[in-house]
């Protein structure tokens, strides 16, 4: 069936060098992800100046082309009606779809291709689990936590996040080109209640680095060596199950090539489960939970430096999230974050960087009213703005603010003053999931509204800001000759 975007997806393929040069295409929130055999073929300048193409990059080995919130239909017109390879299938030997991409590169493809295709989920996820534990707070007092209602509900709300690890592992597998089925048992062996309430169950065996930060209990031990298990256990957890399951895609893939086809079928899936789930315990889990409480150790250090560190960690935090977004990067921090919830049950990292989308927002507004009376800005601030206030920033972002250098560089001030207010108030993110208006929800926890009641201050301010600046150095014409294609 024909797609009103096919005559657009016809015009991406020939200015990226054709359906032959495109190894892969996968698609986030807003933009389309080429890996391309030959990146000099692509006519960058004639994309950026496509129907719907807000902006377009290379990233690393990948040309993203920023399309805002119409990607999954021109994805889905790139795959149906020319016949690009979609869903990350990229051939394994394939340097030009794997080779050199750098570190950095390729931690942020890796853990962005794993969280971004459960963002809708975890979205929605949250908003309702924000929703709902704002009304039972002790001083909202409007819903009963023992009533029907409010359990229903958060087996929705709380039971994506308690169950976070299967999902990420299915995703993991997928990026990781395993079973995916194998990548969700991974996640159910890391959450198996039995093994989650260890705590409960049975005596305490022993504790390594008894009296320092790093200390950790065992229950339990495997051959001799102590099975160690984070407060809450692994629910909730994102890093975990990606690296356990990056370790049993190296595992499955060595069995396929070793064991005999006879015995493959059933061999490889066994084995491949009992090495990754006993690493994952043993090494694993207790190597990561070392890293984020070094990273907690980090940020505290800097929150409490004597007066100032609040202020200090969270303009910075707040100012620079729109930077790591603006590059990509925005999913490392994402994922830190909601190991730190998992662990500690609130995050300082995220409650400051959420500041960005709000600022945004009120940017937004802002343009909408400075250029009402000019059509061509008009026409792009308006879908932006909506946009970002649902919590997707990339329109608004490259459609304007970034073409605009000043209007971005007050994107990124407002950032810094309302996350040195947030973050001078010490106030804590107890989720991660609506983004935007939706956003003030995460902030519901601690058996109070006092997080949300610090974050709104830091939200007014940065907002306040925000709008102020935006109005007296935005100009119609500058505007109209700069973002006029």
């Amino acid at each position: 069936m024909a797609s009103k975007y096919d005559d657009v997806a016809a015009k991406i393929v020939e200015l990226v060098g054709g359906k032959d040069n495109v190894v892969s295409l996968t698609h986030c929130v807003t933009r389309l992800r080429f890996v391309l055999k030959d990146s000099s073929k692509a006519d960058q300048k004639a994309l950026s100046e496509t129907q719907y193409v807000i902006k377009v990059q290379e990233v690393g080995k990948q040309l993203q082309v920023v399309v805002g919130n119409k990607v999954d239909g021109i994805y889905d017109a790139l795959v149906e009606s020319q016949g690009v390879l979609g869903g990350g299938e990229v051939d394994a030997n394939d340097e030009a779809a794997n080779g050199k991409k750098g570190v950095l590169n390729s931690l942020m493809d890796t853990i962005s291709g794993i969280l971004v295709p459960t963002l809708g989920v975890l979205t929605a996820a949250g908003i309702i689990k924000g929703v709902v534990s704002f009304l039972a707070l002790d001083n909202i007092g409007v819903l009963d936590p023992t009533s029907g209602l409010y359990m229903l509900l958060m087996a929705i709300g709380d039971g994506f996040f308690y169950f976070l690890p299967i999902m990420l592992g299915f995703s993991a597998a997928r990026k990781f080109r395993c079973n995916e089925y194998v990548g969700a048992l991974i996640g159910a062996a890391l959450v198996y209640p039995s093994m989650v309430n260890i705590a409960q169950t049975l005596p305490v065996a022993g504790t390594l680095f008894e009296g320092t930060k790093f200390a950790m209990t065992y229950f339990n031990k495997f051959l001799g060596i102590p099975i160690v298990m984070p407060g809450a256990g692994y629910t909730s957890s994102v890093f975990p199950v990606i690296v356990a399951t990056w370790l049993a895609s190296k595992i499955e893939k060595w069995c396929k090539e070793h064991i005999n086809d006879n015995l493959r079928g059933i061999l490889t899936p066994i084995i491949t489960l009992v090495v990754s789930v006993v690493v994952a315990y043993l090494v694993i889990g207790p190597v990561l939970n070392t890293v984020a409480v070094c990273i907690q150790i980090l940020v505290e250090a800097l929150f409490n430096i004597p007066v100032v560190g609040g202020l200090i960690a969270g303009a910075l935090l707040g100012g620079g999230f729109g930077v790591l977004v603006l590059f990509g990067m925005h999913w490392v921090i994402i994922g830190l974050a909601l190991s730190l919830i998992a662990q500690n049950g609130y995050d300082y990292i995220m409650a400051c960087g959420g500041i960005g989308p709000m600022v945004g927002m009120f940017q937004g507004l802002a343009i909408c009213w400075a250029c009402r009376k000019n059509k061509k800005v008009r026409d792009l601030a308006i879908p932006a703005t909506i946009s970002q206030i649902c919590g997707v920033g990339e329109p608004l972002m490259y459609s304007i603010l970034v073409p605009i250098k000043k209007l971005f560089a007050i994107n990124i001030l407002g950032g810094c003053v309302g996350g040195a207010i947030i973050g001078a108030l010490k106030t804590k993110m107890y989720m991660f999931g609506g983004s935007g208006l939706f956003g003030i929800f995460n902030y519901a926890g601690g058996g109070s509204s006092a997080d949300i009641i610090k974050y709104c201050v830091g939200v007014a301010a940065g907002g306040l800001f925000a709008i102020v600046a935006t109005l007296m150095v935005y100009d119609d014409n500058e505007a109209t000759r700069i973002l006029g294609k």
